[in-house]
């Protein structure tokens, strides 16, 4: 035991170096290596290095100890610029917005609906929203009281303050949603679609994008909000053709840490929002709460 426990500091090393030599070559974009990337976030990573760091240092290996020093540092730089926004505050938008997995109230409905009231959305957008009562909760019909709500399935619905015109519904591949509808505000129109894939770690998230990216071509030029527990983090290579044509609302005007599963420490950037120029976001951020194990995010547009 104590001939492998000498070997614990490179063995800490290259458990990092390893995913992250993966993340480098090829983010998330070959099937079988995905799962690698997605297990092992930037900040994940920064810890190990940290730890070989500890352990090196406590050996007495001087070298390796500087190694990966320097290399928790880089990644510790990295986690930081990548999930951390500090835009000024400015004026919020004329409009608030929700999206939340609420984790179908397993943790209580009275206690969903209870946020959803201190938020007081004129669009909200949930995921997860589970079978009956699910969305017709008492308690949350309640809060949501003075505004259209559309349901599609167990896992996607829609509340909006003024009218919902139309709605319909769009498979992306197996157990993953895509629900769009045409709502209106105070007489303003706007396109909203919600996205649910399927939260498989091992499956490649190519297919349902490239079926996100078949719904949203024939709303081009529309006001468009596009937002959802994507189960899939911001630094996928898949959110790449979004970027050209999309705003990320937290990337855009976002304050605080862009994680937001699992709580109670959020590593992976799976909730987010998305608008075109015609919808302009004014204000983004995650607030954390013991009514799901995702943090909803709170956002405020024109």
């Amino acid at each position: 035991m104590r001939k492998w426990l000498a070997y614990a500091p490179e063995v800490a090393f290259a458990a990092c170096l390893g995913p992250l030599a993966v993340r480098l070559a090829f983010r998330d974009r070959v099937p079988g290596l995905a799962t690698v990337t997605y297990a092992t976030p930037v900040c994940l990573l920064a810890g190990l290095a940290a730890v070989a760091c500890v352990l090196a240092w406590q050996a007495r290996k001087p070298a390796l100890a500087r190694a990966a020093g320097v290399l928790a540092l880089v990644l510790g730089i990295w986690t930081l610029a990548a999930n951390v926004s500090l835009h000024a505050p400015g004026p919020t938008g004329r409009y608030r917005g929700l999206l939340w997995n609420i984790e179908a109230g397993h943790r209580g409905w009275d206690r969903v609906a209870a946020h959803v009231r201190h938020q007081n959305p004129d669009l909200a957008a949930f995921i997860d929203v589970g079978h009956t009562p699910g969305m017709r909760s008492p308690a949350l019909n309640l809060a949501l009281a003075d505004r259209a709500v559309y349901w599609w399935n167990d896992a996607l619905a829609l509340a909006v303050r003024g009218r919902i015109l139309d709605t319909r519904y769009e498979s992306l591949g197996f157990a993953s949603h895509a629900g769009i509808a045409h709502v209106e505000i105070d007489g303003r129109p706007f396109t909203v679609v919600i996205v649910h894939p399927r939260s498989a770690p091992t499956l490649s998230r190519a297919g349902a994008f490239a079926a996100l990216h078949d719904v949203l071509e024939p709303l081009r030029g529309e006001p468009l909000l596009v937002m959802g527990d994507f189960n899939t983090p911001s630094d996928s290579v898949f959110f790449d053709p979004i970027r050209e044509r999309f705003h990320s609302a937290f990337e855009t005007a976002g304050i605080g840490f862009a994680g937001s599963w699992p709580m109670p420490i959020p590593v992976l950037a799976l909730d987010q929002v998305w608008s075109t120029d015609a919808v302009p976001i004014k204000s983004c951020h995650l607030r954390g709460t013991s009514a799901s194990d995702h943090r909803m995010v709170s956002f405020s547009f024109d």
